[in-house]
């Protein structure tokens, strides 16, 4: 039996046959809905009801809830009373205006776009502004009255909201005229928008009256409430509904065979005195049942028709399940091309294929009428089978993926959890085994880590566990902080530091030991280099100074040979070559000095009241000469006087400097720029050049001594004025830096400003 099974679903030609019956079936089911909706369509046929599939007979639950239904619409129809009631603010409820004012106060008060400033806020938030006592506007009563409803009400937030609000209403009190006006507004546009009466009360007859209103409504003849109540309590009617003076609806059967009293579980907010009664006429029963009957027949033939057309689907389905991915013939399952396709993929076509027939079902639905039977038809059977097809497709798709048991291999998630998540993990589980391996502070770190949710898994081992990691773990911080501050401080210089832990785990007090033994070399190399420093600045010195002596004899001998009246030409010039390279000798041994001088702090520093621009301007005029031969136009920017704290010999000496630096190496023709800038603190001269040379060297470089821009050195210099400058500056307590853009030169000084306290501390 199981052989002839297989052969039965492997076999092409009953594969064939059962796909044409699925899509066969799908369209029959499709076309029968339509023919349904079509006749529900032309018909007096209710609704479809579920009930209908079971019984042919008006059930009561059906009568009960119409009724239900009918006596809420009149019983909020007879809520708004009257039009000319609610024109006078008869149906105005005071917990819906607090509950709109509020609404509007706080979209407005908490809205972020509004100014920071408090008093721009108040002011924009102040709409409604009205005096107290005017006509209209809110008296403190009538706000107190409302915050205790609101607070009651639960509408604030809280008692500072509460406040809040009451300050609002205060500034805006003309706010209650203008949304009650709005409300009685709203309330007559949905009153006149309202179909009254519904046409479900064409068949039966009512009588309410609300006694807060003074309002009746009712298709009787009569106008008492006695009289109505009695009226509509006899047999002539074949339901009676009416509504309870605690709220409950109750509904009476008279001619109809129905339990004699049915109470509903539904309440209406009834006040006391009001009456809301309602009788079924017994022919619009007779039409009722008449209507349930023929909608209960059509209904039942066409789940009929659909129910066989889902048997057929069915049976139509197993075939092909069990078949799918087997051949006639051949053993084993065999996967297609469209199998290779995600499952993700596969699915979203499949979920797509339902979302696109719903849509094409609800504008079939929507625009019904206006579409000719046959498109209708047409529609639904053809997007119904395509749908049918899509899912087909891949449901088979799937079960060939379960029989090949790679149906989870078919996702491209699990595909990814497989690839990065189980491996990742089982890499992680191999990463945490080498660093167990490491160290002991690893371990330790590693132990801890898989016996803290162990030791916290009991509510009261918790506070130990809290008070042992403080306690350790702050001791451990304190430990690194010591560390960390050792660091910093033989980071910043300071050779002598040492750290000593008290406590601390083995590998902090390592590396304790080895920031100990690198502050101890540290201060062996700074030693090593002050004392380098130093030597080659007496060295400096004394060569400078043992220069002097026989370049002074040079220098003399020569203005003696100048003076002497030489008859040979040539050897004239040779004197005055001699005396020019004995001058240039002469300055850069003067600069060689000043430098080392500078450099290692030996020179003497008296710090006064200087004018910068004065002097600036003075040493200008000393190089006027000199500046004119270059070609160079100087521009002078600086509001004299600024007074800075400075000695005016080693200031002048900065001056010179630049100013011989603009000389020898700004580019001819171009102009020299001087400002000065007076701060709070200091004053900062800027000199700005475009240099003669291409200036491929960087700012601190031309900073060291015996560094030119001109590489080639084809112009005069020692290379040290930058280099003194610097040294000098920094000796007055300012600074000298450079900056170079391209070409040009941009050299800063940075000098204290003069203040009384200085003055007055120097005094001291």
């Amino acid at each position: 039996m199981a052989t002839k099974w297989k052969k039965f679903t492997r076999n092409c030609w009953v594969k064939a046959v059962a796909v044409i019956l699925v899509m066969a079936s799908v369209g029959v089911a499709a076309w029968q809905a339509v023919a349904y909706a079509n006749t529900l369509s032309r018909s007096d046929a209710p609704m479809p009801d579920a009930l209908m599939l079971f019984s042919r007979e008006l059930p009561a639950e059906y009568l009960t809830a119409r009724q239900n239904a009918l006596l809420y619409d009149l019983y909020d129809r007879l809520q708004l009373g009257s039009e000319e009631d609610i024109a006078a603010g008869g149906s105005v409820r005071e917990i819906d205006l607090c509950y709109n004012i509020y609404a509007f106060y706080f979209d407005l008060y908490y809205d972020d776009t509004y100014s920071d400033s408090p008093a721009a806020q108040e002011a924009q938030r102040t709409v409604y502004p009205a005096d107290e006592g005017t006509e209209g506007a809110l008296s403190d009563q009538q706000i107190d009255d409302l915050v205790s409803l609101a607070l009651s009400a639960r509408i604030v937030m809280d008692s500072g909201d509460a406040a809040n609000f009451r300050s609002w209403l205060q500034s805006n009190r003309g706010v209650y005229t203008v949304f009650r006006r709005q409300l009685i507004a709203d309330q007559l546009n949905s009153f006149r928008e309202i179909d009254w009466p519904p046409d479900q009360l064409d068949g039966c007859d009512y009588y309410a009256y609300s006694a807060e209103t003074n309002t009746t409504l009712t298709n009787l003849d009569t106008v008492t409430a006695a009289a109505a109540q009695q009226k509509l309590n006899g047999d002539a009617y074949a339901l009676i509904s009416w509504v309870r003076t605690d709220g409950a609806i109750e509904c009476t059967s008279g001619t109809v065979a129905l339990p004699q009293t049915i109470f509903s579980d539904d309440r209406i907010p009834a006040a006391s005195g009001d009456v809301v009664r309602i009788g079924l006429r017994a022919e619009t029963y007779d039409s009722l049942a008449a209507q349930w009957v023929s909608g209960s027949r059509l209904l039942q033939r066409a789940a009929g028709v659909i129910g066989g057309a889902a048997l057929v689907c069915l049976l139509s389905l197993i075939v092909l399940c069990f078949g799918a991915g087997h051949r006639a013939g051949a053993n084993g399952v065999s996967l297609t091309g469209f199998d290779s396709i995600w499952s993700e993929v596969q699915l979203a076509a499949g979920v797509g294929a339902c979302f696109a027939w719903c849509y094409g079902a609800s504008f079939l639905l929507y625009s019904y009428n206006r579409l000719p039977a046959q498109a209708v038809y047409a529609a639904a059977i053809g997007m119904s089978v395509l749908t049918a097809a899509v899912l087909l497709i891949v449901l088979l798709a799937q079960v060939r993926r379960i029989k090949v048991r790679r149906w989870l291999e078919g996702f491209l998630l699990f595909r990814l959890l497989r690839k990065y998540v189980v491996h990742g993990v089982a890499a992680g589980v191999r990463w945490v085994a080498r660093q167990f391996g490491k160290s002991p502070l690893r371990r330790r770190l590693i132990l801890l880590a898989a016996l803290l949710p162990l030791l916290c898994a009991f509510w009261f081992t918790i506070p130990f566990v809290i008070a042992g990691l403080l306690y350790f773990g702050l001791r451990e911080a304190d430990s690194f902080e010591m560390v960390a501050g050792g660091a910093r401080d033989i980071r910043a210089g300071k050779s002598g530091t040492r750290i000593e832990l008290k406590h601390g785990s083995q590998e902090l007090c390592a590396l304790a030991d080895d920031l100990n033994g690198i502050a101890d070399g540290l201060s062996a190399a700074v030693d090593t280099a002050v004392k380098s420093e130093r030597l080659k600045a007496e060295l400096i010195s004394n060569v400078s100074h043992d220069i002097k002596t026989p370049l002074t004899s040079i220098i003399t001998y020569l203005d003696l040979l100048k003076q002497c009246d030489l008859p040979d030409g040539a050897a004239r010039e040779y004197v005055d070559i001699l005396d020019q390279k004995a001058q240039r000798l002469r300055i850069l041994t003067g600069d060689l000095f000043d430098a080392s001088k500078a450099s290692s702090g030996a020179m003497t520093v008296e710090l006064m009241q200087t004018d910068f621009d004065a002097l600036l301007r003075q040493a200008l005029g000393e190089r006027s000469e000199q500046l004119e031969q270059a070609g160079l136009d100087v521009r002078i920017d600086s509001r004299p006087p600024v007074y800075v704290k400075a000695d005016g010999r080693l200031l002048w000496r900065i001056l010179d400097n630049l100013l011989s630096n603009c000389a020898r190496y700004a580019l001819h023709g171009s102009r020299v720029y001087l400002a000065i800038r007076a701060g709070s603190e200091f004053a900062t001269l800027t000199v700005k050049n475009i240099s003669a040379f291409e200036l491929n060297i960087s700012a601190d470089e031309l900073m060291e001594r015996f560094t030119r821009g001109d590489r080639a050195r084809h112009t005069e210099g020692s290379g040290l004025g930058l280099s003194i400058a610097k040294s000098l500056a920094e000796l007055m307590g300012g600074a000298c830096r450079v900056e170079i853009d391209g070409d040009l030169f941009k050299a800063m000084v940075t000098i204290p400003v003069w203040t009384e306290d200085a003055s007055a501390s120097d005094a001291n």
